[in-house]
């Protein structure tokens, strides 16, 4: 597996980040690592978000075609532009593109709500990419409790903390899986140069 997100390689703390066995020690060591960033260099909130979304990418490479969670196949982070889609893939129920988008909040009890501007997949999903919405199609992957029950967005396919959680936590295969996956990278890229 390879992962395709700078911040595999601009982040130098990963190694650290990653050394938990949990969702909880990932997200606490994000933000430890993230509020000593200098913000004219690497701004605290981008740099959560870049190991929020490394992790994201792993996850959802890890359980490509997975049907029970996810609902996605072939899982590749946007590069190209962010209008509030991170990555995309395939709907495993209909074989049609889906479109994810990662939002992560340093709460796990926190709701997603019109601050974090979560409408913005939807909208660059149908306008866009003219997805066409099945019900589990447009996915936000959030560290939080999820999608506030009483917004717009409450409808899209929300995989929560909780959820997240249910997968990774004390999964060893996971863990070690990201870690050597990280480390090889990052070898590859120091022989390179």
């Amino acid at each position: 597996m390879k992962l395709q997100h700078p911040a595999v390689y601009d982040i130098p703390e990963l190694p650290y980040i990653v050394e938990g066995e949990t969702l909880a020690q990932f997200i606490k060591r994000t933000v430890e690592e993230g509020k000593k960033q200098d913000p004219d260099l690497y701004d605290p909130l981008s740099y959560m978000g870049d190991c929020w979304e490394l992790f994201a990418e792993f996850f959802f490479k890890f359980f490509n075609g997975d049907h029970t969670l996810t609902y996605t196949a072939d899982y590749e982070p946007n590069m190209e532009y962010d209008r509030g889609i991170d990555g995309r893939g395939v709907s495993t129920l209909d074989g049609k593109p889906n479109a994810i988008q990662m939002k992560f909040k340093a709460d796990p009890t926190k709701w997603l709500t019109n601050d974090d501007n979560i409408s913005n997949v939807a909208a660059d999903a149908t306008m866009n990419e003219g997805l066409e919405y099945n019900g589990k199609n447009v996915i936000i992957f959030t560290s939080c409790k999820g999608v506030h029950p009483k917004h717009a967005m409450a409808n899209v396919h929300c995989i929560s903390n909780s959820e997240i959680s249910r997968r990774v936590d004390h999964n060893v295969v996971f863990w070690d899986n990201f870690r050597e996956v990280i480390k090889e990278q990052n070898e590859e890229k120091e022989q390179a140069q």
